[in-house]
């Protein structure tokens, strides 16, 4: 029995070395493999670290350098069209950021075209602009320094801007455009004179206007002519003498700013200055007139005598009271496509009847669908008849007479106003306690007949009763808006201490928060309102 036992262990024992050296094997290939498997992980990641690393290598640097040079260029062309014209043209600033940059600005000519001079340009910068133009077309813009700045070294400020005019009219045949403006009339008369050595320029753009705070007129620029400017499209002068006769440039927009009064009736009557220009520029889209009736010459003219088929927008603005005045002009007019429609003159007076704008066929200018009047109507005339002469307005903005003409009854049930079937907005101009009354009323029948809400801009507008009284009313009747508006302060109160608070007229925290979303609470009213008011 003892013997069998020792037999079964031993048989025991050899089965489980077998067993434990066949897992053993086991083991060891799957090691083996899996060794195997690992060095071929770590060669494929050291394959793709390689790789990796190279992409690294080629692609360092900012995003914006990956830009191909075409698109770069143009980027910087669309950023350099919103800089201020009275700061250096950022190119200068560009060519500090990298050679590539720098190469690239260098070479772009379009880059360098636009010539934004100041006082603070030097010759060195003017001529590498001209330089790197190459044969591109300038846009060119003078400006002034700053009013801080002008008082320092007038003088040779100017001798310095003269110097650099002077080489620009040694490249007008290069002009694309012109554009000087705020500069005394007496600076724009010396810059002006560099240019009467121009005897060609393919110009299309010029836009003279001298600083609107300072008055003179300054003789017409002798070097404005068809045959030296023969591709000029658009013409704006300012504090100008109209010549004579006007050349008969081809214009597509033209204005003309001017309080000249040379012309007076004891000297013999000349034509209209303006014939020939108008009648040769058949393409003429534009026309603003601004000054007094004798800057333009006679303007006894033939109603009907002027046909300008392309004509667009009128802007005329009166600045006497003297007649025949500027509404001839609009008398003679015939413009088929005339769209926009402004006649504002300086002082009230009653020049627009019914009859200027109709003729034997009907209204003159029926697709008008922007109309501006002010201190011209005040309705004793026929004011639906003066309403039908434009069925297609949509904006109109109407000074105090005119609304009052225009939203009264005339002894019917309709306004004239109301003529206006496609109206969308209505400004109007510096409203008062009458005005805004006709516009409240109005809109409440437009509502009570469920026509659709108006837009109603207020403009000019200063904080008073009236504009607290009905601003929340017409809020309730049309989308209001403010145009240009003054806040005047009456008495104003700042304690340092205790906490710092403002205590404003009565009227002034009502237009605030009107204006600027201000809460009402924010501010303590206090009376009287002071007669001296303050522009804040």
């Amino acid at each position: 029995m003892q013997t069998r036992k020792s037999v079964l262990r031993a048989k025991s024992s050899t089965d489980s070395v077998d067993r434990l050296r066949a897992e053993l094997h086991r083991l060891k290939e799957r090691e083996a493999n899996l060794s195997q498997e690992l060095r071929e992980i770590r060669a494929a990641a050291e394959l793709v670290q390689v790789e990796l690393d190279h992409i690294i290598q080629k692609n360092k640097g900012a995003l914006v350098q990956k830009l191909p040079n075409e698109i770069l260029a143009a980027i910087f062309q669309h950023a350099a069209s919103y800089h201020c014209t009275t700061c250096v043209d950022p190119c200068w600033k560009w060519l500090g950021v990298c050679r590539r940059w720098k190469n690239i600005i260098s070479h772009t000519a379009s880059l360098w075209a636009h010539v934004n001079i100041t006082p603070r340009w030097t010759q060195a910068m003017l001529m590498r602009h001209l330089t790197h133009s190459g044969s591109t077309p300038l846009d060119i813009t003078i400006r002034p320094l700053a009013m801080r700045e002008r008082w320092f070294g007038m003088a040779a400020s100017r001798r310095h801007l003269l110097s650099l005019v002077a080489l620009l009219a040694e490249h007008a045949h290069r002009w694309h455009s012109l554009d000087i403006r705020g500069f005394p009339p007496s600076t724009l008369q010396l810059m002006l004179v560099q240019f009467e050595s121009v005897s060609y320029s393919e110009v299309e753009r010029i836009h003279i206007e001298s600083d609107k705070h300072e008055s003179g007129a300054l003789p017409w620029p002798n070097w404005i002519t068809p045959d030296t400017c023969p591709r000029l499209t658009h013409l704006h002068l300012g504090a100008f003498r109209i010549p004579d006769v006007v050349p008969p440039l081809h214009l597509t927009s033209l204005a003309l700013i001017t309080d000249n009064t040379q012309w007076t009736p004891s000297m013999p009557s000349l034509p209209f200055a303006l014939r020939d220009v108008l009648l040769s520029s058949s393409n003429l889209s534009t026309l603003t007139l601004y000054g007094t009736g004798r800057s333009f010459r006679d303007l006894t003219l033939a109603p009907d005598s002027i046909y300008m088929p392309s004509l667009h927008t009128l802007n005329l603005y009166p600045r006497d009271v003297e007649t025949p005045g500027l509404e001839c002009i609009m008398m003679a007019i015939v413009a088929p496509e005339l769209r926009h429609l402004q006649y504002v003159p300086r002082w009230p007076i009653d020049t627009l009847a019914p009859s200027m704008f109709y003729s034997s066929e009907g209204p003159k200018f029926p697709y008008v669908t922007h109309i501006r009047v002010r201190n011209a109507v005040n309705g004793r005339h026929d004011m639906t008849s003066l309403v039908g002469a434009f069925p297609m307005v949509r904006h109109a903005a109407l000074g105090g007479a005119e609304i009052t003409a225009f939203l009264a009854y005339n002894g019917g049930s309709h306004r004239p106003v109301d003529y206006w079937q496609h109206l969308e907005s209505l400004t109007v101009i510096e409203p008062e306690t009458t005005t805004v009354e006709a516009v409240f009323r109005w809109l409440t029948d437009r509502n009570r007949k469920e026509k659709a809400m108006l837009r109603v801009s207020l403009e000019e507008l200063s904080n008073s009763s009236e504009f607290l009284e009905f601003y929340e009313q017409l809020m309730r009747c049309a989308i209001v808006e403010l145009k240009d508006v003054t806040v005047r302060i009456g008495k104003t109160t700042l304690p340092i201490s205790p906490p710092l608070r403002t205590e404003f007229s009565r009227y002034t925290p009502g237009i605030i928060s009107a204006v600027g979303s201000v809460l009402n609470s924010a501010y303590t009213l206090c009376e009287p309102d002071d007669e001296t008011a303050v522009l804040f």
